[in-house]
């Protein structure tokens, strides 16, 4: 077991911007990615996102608050909010972000290796999961 002590960027929460993601995010960093796992909270302003991305040891993101979404490049869509469980296995290549209407926050634990960033999710790439996950709402 190892507990993590608060260093210098533990608990700051920082906006985010540029080639990890498209509009305005906060993150906070809980636990350090030194050891090859890490904890993040992040919090997602309506329609922002993540690019697409892959984690070599996969991720899993748990529901804080609000209305987003996690896609997959297979176009799974799988909503999240709070206590939704989303696991993106090893190397899978998602995205994920808050719904246009609402900020979503999650936790964000990256379970080994490094982070690949890959191409922004665009415009219709968004609306296309948005509407597949409000279509798959209103169908329960």
């Amino acid at each position: 077991m190892r507990a993590t002590k608060p260093s210098a960027r533990t608990g700051v929460v920082e906006t985010r911007t540029g080639k990890m993601f498209t509009g305005t995010v906060w993150g906070e960093v809980m636990m350090p990615h030194e050891t090859g796992a890490g904890l993040n909270r992040v919090t997602f302003a309506p329609g922002s996102r993540t690019v697409w991305h892959r984690h070599e040891g996969g991720q899993m993101l748990i529901g804080q608050a609000g209305s987003g979404l996690v896609v997959t490049r297979s176009g799974d869509v799988a909503c999240i909010g709070d206590g939704v469980v989303v696991h993106a296995c090893p190397k899978e290549e998602h995205w994920h972000g808050a719904l246009p209407d609402s900020f979503m926050t999650h936790l964000s634990c990256v379970l080994a290796g490094e982070t690949v960033w890959l191409e922004e999710v665009n415009e219709d790439e968004y609306q296309r999961a948005v509407e597949k996950a409000r279509s798959d709402m209103a169908s329960r």
